[in-house]
């Protein structure tokens, strides 16, 4: 429920600002701040605190790989129009898999392996603020951002003595990021934006049987670090 209420949240929030609070051009006024973008790159994404959801200690609390995101955004530059540093947008993004598997899964009985992977996707009303500086090719600036995640554990769960079972189990939780980066202007109407952003993804739970179910607990539970290189273009 926390997770789709922040989403209905984020999205209604960047409706208002992108939306209501930008009026469109008049007749003959230039006015560039509107964009669609294009982005992806490299990202380290973890797993940490999984647990036993009964308290019991698992044979893994944690898993880390090197995966790929990609996603898309729409956003409106306050600075041509209003002269404020602030850009605002909605991203959406998508995380390929982590892999996290256990054998035994559980250290106290009989508990039997898991081979998983756990993928996530997001929503998130995102701001930029800029800071000037001595150049019009380029500029930097710092990022937040909050929305909408969903966590999504496929699992071959093989009981001790049985045989192995398939589960898909998704999660809806709370997303937020922070980040620095720089804007490059390639031309009158092209963006190249590069980010160094940390993610925090909210829980995943695998969705097992009773007596073998796990989830990752903690603040900083699932995340990502990573770095994002974006192809803006105004219109």
């Amino acid at each position: 429920m926390m997770g789709r209420a922040a989403a209905g949240f984020a999205i209604a929030s960047l409706s208002i600002l992108i939306g209501a609070l930008a009026p469109p051009a008049s007749a003959g006024e230039s006015d560039r701040g509107w964009y669609f973008s294009g982005k992806g790159g490299p990202t380290y994404s973890a797993l940490s605190g999984i647990s036993g959801k009964d308290g019991a200690v698992v044979g893994d609390d944690h898993a880390s790989n090197m995966i790929g995101s990609f996603g898309m955004a729409a956003g409106y530059e306050w600075m041509y129009r209003y002269d404020v540093p602030l850009r605002t947008e909605l991203e959406f993004m998508n995380r390929t898999e982590v892999t996290y598997d256990a054998t035994p899964l559980l250290r106290s009985g009989p508990s039997g392996a898991l081979a998983s992977t756990a993928q996530n996707v997001t929503a998130m009303m995102k701001l930029y603020w800029h800071f000037p500086v001595d150049s019009d090719k380029w500029w930097p600036f710092v990022s937040t951002g909050i929305g909408w995640s969903r966590n999504t554990a496929k699992s071959q769960y093989t009981p001790t003595g049985g045989a192995p079972i398939g589960i898909s189990h998704a999660t809806d939780d709370l997303a937020w990021s922070v980040g620095v980066g720089a804007t490059f202007k390639l031309g009158p109407q092209v963006m190249n934006d590069l980010e160094l952003r940390w993610v925090n993804l909210g829980k995943a739970d695998w969705g097992l049987p009773a007596g073998a179910g796990i989830q990752d607990s903690g603040v900083n539970g699932f995340t990502a670090t990573e770095i994002s290189f974006s192809i803006r273009y105004m219109f």
